[in-house]
């Protein structure tokens, strides 16, 4: 918990008396505001939290099999998620894996403004994309587990302004703390998370306030492209090398680089051939820009087919999500879609727009301010909320 949060110790108490039952053992910690050297975000939580747990486990003798799961506050996790890391956590390597999951957003997809919706789409897609057989090294978004001896070895979270992408960045940290020797493990269990919402009533100033909040979180997200540089800046310092290095500065540049040099790219090409005549184009120039409008256009057939396949994966995360709470008789939020309807096929055209605005636009937006200041006001987007029966 946040201590400055108000009634921060009874709903702690709360949730302790209304969950206990059901857990071995429910404690509550209590985040203190403006520890030296951190700023506000889900990082310095987890760094808190986390130091804590190293102190209550010191003299567990059963320390090697304490794993620390990070999740969102919206998240929900299959029971074969805890199943899958149990079974896993047996092999030789263990010790040193991170286990990541990829991240679907089927709760209030189908109550979400468009634009929002297809943002998330392309956000959770992005993350899908990583989870190659063949990839040396995985990124967590939002959801990771990994074994507390491995978290407490590379010295924990770090909660300073670098470290404002949590997740991402607790990566890189194990991954040159433990010299390259960090095993990511993938888990094929996703795990559900809501879309932005607003508390505006239904309308349209709902509409733009949905937007907007998706904007802060696009540029918070963009804001993580700090890792980068502490990427670099570490492998300025190490004396070791290894072939996942390559892989890691090609997840960066994905991650931090590529939505904005693409627009740029595009922008700067469209306004050269606007601008010269075609005959004082060099011959070579002229087929470079041809070759690019290929594949741009054949990228845009691709995205139809990752649209039709995430259909068929939405449909099966929600039937399956569906099946362990009709086990368990807990309420829940499902998004079905439809892919036939309107709103389901305007996300197929809509993607590139998308992409422009809470992808490109942030990146540029955040990247621009890291010339002034690291620092980022972190606001938490809401999240919608089921009632809870009396």
């Amino acid at each position: 918990m946040e201590l400055k949060e108000t009634n921060s110790a009874s709903k702690a108490a709360f949730l302790i008396s209304s969950f206990q039952n059901r857990f071995l053992e429910v404690r509550a910690t209590f985040h203190p505001n403006n520890l030296p050297g951190e700023i506000a975000g889900k990082s310095s939580n987890v760094a808190f939290a986390a130091r804590e747990m190293f102190k209550h486990h010191r003299l567990d003798e059963n320390r090697g099999n304490i794993i620390i799961t990070v999740i969102d506050s919206d998240t929900h996790l299959l029971q074969d998620y805890f199943t899958e890391i149990r079974r896993l956590h047996h092999k030789p390597d263990s010790s040193r894996a991170l286990y990541v999951c990829p991240i679907i957003f089927d709760r209030n997809a189908h109550e979400t403004p468009l634009l929002v919706r297809v943002a998330d789409i392309l956000w959770g897609g992005a993350g899908l994309a990583g989870y190659l057989p063949w990839a040396p090294i995985h990124i967590p978004t939002s959801v990771y587990s990994l074994p507390l001896g491995l978290a407490e070895s590379v010295g924990g979270w770090d909660g300073d302004p670098t470290a404002i992408g949590e997740d991402m960045h607790m990566l890189l940290k194990a991954y040159f703390n433990s010299h390259g020797s960090l095993v990511t493990v993938p888990v094929y269990s996703p795990a559900s998370q809501c879309n932005i919402s607003s508390t505006r009533p239904r309308g349209c100033f709902r509409t733009f306030d949905t937007l907007r909040a998706r904007y802060s979180q696009a540029l918070r997200h963009m804001w993580g492209s700090l890792d980068t540089g502490y990427a670099v800046r570490r492998m300025v310092q190490m004396e070791w090398f290894r072939l996942s290095h390559l892989s890691l500065c090609h997840l960066l540049w994905e991650a931090h680089m590529l939505p904005l040099h693409f627009i740029l790219i595009l922008v700067a090409s469209a306004l050269y051939t606007l601008v010269v005549p075609s005959r004082h184009i060099h011959p070579l120039l002229h087929w470079t820009f041809w070759l690019m409008a290929v594949l741009r256009n054949a990228s845009f057939v691709v995205m139809q087919v990752a649209f039709s396949l995430y259909d068929s994966y939405h449909a099966l995360c929600v039937s399956t999500r569906a099946k362990d709470m009709e086990k368990t008789h807990i309420t829940e939020m499902f998004a079905y879609r439809n892919p036939i309807h309107w709103k389901y096929l305007a996300e197929r055209v809509l993607f590139p727009i998308v992409g422009i605005l809470y992808s490109a636009v942030p990146a540029l937006h955040a990247q621009v301010c890291h010339f002034w200041t690291d620092r980022l006001v972190y606001r938490v987007s809401f999240k919608p909320v089921i009632a809870q029966e009396v």
